[in-house]
């Protein structure tokens, strides 16, 4: 389960994992292509180069797991834990100097989330420590319509470039514990001095 650096160390697992990735045709002159996670700053200004980008542009609590307790992962057997389950939706936004490398550079990017569609520990515990050991984090594509993808790009500053969104699921955000009610009270204890 993990804290809420949970959202950060899955994004950061999915851009190291795309930069471990890069075949050198992309990452080498003359294309120098590179992977990076976009926040609503970058995406407020022009993107320029040969780019890879990983926007977050959502995330919602899972439904399925939305009012439940999970069991405790590893050696810790105590009473189930509240969890917040989240879905990280994110878009994969390539933008090039030339057709031919933005449809590479997307055409890689998803060949590669197909043949490695699950995070896991490995990848997230240097941001956070606190993921399970038994986590693991589906990455799938989402259908999302064009007027849709037209809404999110109008509010960008940046001209529309190939995209591809996703989904990963689940991130499992540790909460506070509940309050437990202790027994009645059938005795009362009052400090009494010398009279």
């Amino acid at each position: 389960m993990a804290s809420y650096k949970g959202v950060q160390g899955a994004l950061n697992a999915l851009e190291a994992f795309f930069k471990a990735q890069l075949p050198e045709e992309l990452s080498g002159g003359p294309t120098n292509a590179r992977v990076s996670l976009l926040g609503s700053n970058d995406i407020a200004n022009r993107l320029t180069g040969n780019l890879l980008g990983i926007y977050l542009h959502r995330i919602t609590i899972d439904d399925h797991g939305r009012s439940r307790f999970f069991n405790s992962q590893g050696t810790d057997n105590s009473a189930p834990r509240p969890e917040l389950p989240v879905n990280l939706h994110f878009l994969l936004i390539a933008n090039a100097n030339s057709a031919t490398v933005e449809a590479d550079l997307m055409s890689w990017a998803m060949v590669e989330l197909a043949n490695h569609s699950q995070l896991d520990i490995s990848h997230v515990q240097d941001v956070d420590d606190d993921w399970g050991q038994a986590e693991i984090l589906n990455i799938t594509p989402v259908d999302i319509t064009t007027e849709d993808l037209m809404r999110l790009w109008d509010v960008f500053e940046s001209p529309y470039t190939s995209t591809m969104a996703y989904i990963a699921k689940t991130v499992r955000l540790r909460l506070n514990p509940q309050r437990t009610e202790g027994p009645d009270v059938v005795t009362r204890v009052l400090p009494a001095g010398r009279i």
